[in-house]
This record gives structure tokens, C-alpha cells and sequence, in this order.
């Protein structure tokens, strides 16, 4: 095999299922250990500037893969993580919205000028920031 087909194959084994996204330009993007800060609330803030995170509903399948793809970490575990976290006052718990739509999703981040958000590649809403993509081996 070629090296040019290796890295051929090699990057077409590599599925992004989730984006994470902001509506505010002034938000940089993001590598993989402050994502992964972020979600395990150990930072609330990025570059200094305070942001505010966002849940999908709490029994969707969607924010199950993305802490397991991103944590390795049950619904179980990060909900004991983000009481921890809450209850030291290190860092307050994601915003859980009601339902995995575009429109709320767009609704929350225009309502929260430093929200971000986790949604999948295919609900990336219009006019967001892409910080990072959450991409898996496939």
C-alpha cells in the first residue's frame, strides 16, 4: 500500500458525529483537552471570558454518545460530575433544554451570548461558530 493510500484510508476511518458551536465570533476555537475541560467542569471560561454550556435533554440518545465519545462517561457519571462541580461551586451545570430541535438549539445560544453548545454535525445551526469537531475512529 502506497503512503498516499494510507492516508487516504486513514482519514476516511475518522467519523464527526458532533459539533461543538457558538453564535459569538469572538469565541476562539477550541482543542481537544478544553473541550473536554469544559464538559468535565473544570473551566467555565475560555481565553477569560465567562461561557455558558448547553445539555441536550437528559435521555436523548445523542447526549449519551457525545459523553461517551468525548468523556467515555455515562449519563450516571457526568451527572455526579456536574453536581460535584455545581455544588463546589467550580462550575455550574449545562443548560438542559427540552428538545434536540434546530430551532431550540439557535433559540438558546441567541438567548446566551457566551453559550456553547454540543449539536450533531447535521443540526449545525446557520450562522454558528464552529469550535471544534468531535471526530471518532470509525
Amino acid at each position: 500500500m502506497t503512503a498516499l493510500t494510507l492516508q487516504f484510508f486513514c482519514f476516511q476511518s475518522l467519523a464527526c458525529n458532533f459539533a461543538i458551536v457558538t453564535l459569538n465570533p469572538e469565541i476562539d476555537v477550541l482543542r481537544s483537552n478544553q473541550v473536554k475541560m469544559l464538559y468535565r467542569g473544570r473551566t467555565s471560561s475560555i481565553g477569560g471570558q465567562p461561557v455558558r454550556l448547553m445539555d441536550l435533554p437528559k435521555h436523548s440518545k445523542q447526549r449519551r454518545e457525545f459523553y461517551h465519545s468525548l468523556l467515555n462517561k455515562s449519563p450516571a457519571q457526568m451527572n455526579a460530575i456536574w453536581a460535584r462541580q455545581s455544588f463546589s461551586g467550580k462550575a455550574p451545570a449545562p443548560n438542559e433544554i427540552a428538545h434536540t430541535s434546530m430551532k431550540t438549539i439557535t433559540r438558546w445560544l441567541s438567548e446566551h451570548p457566551n453559550g456553547i453548545a454540543y449539536v450533531p454535525v447535521d443540526m449545525i445551526p446557520e450562522h454558528a461558530n464552529v469550535l471544534f469537531k468531535l471526530c471518532n475512529k470509525g
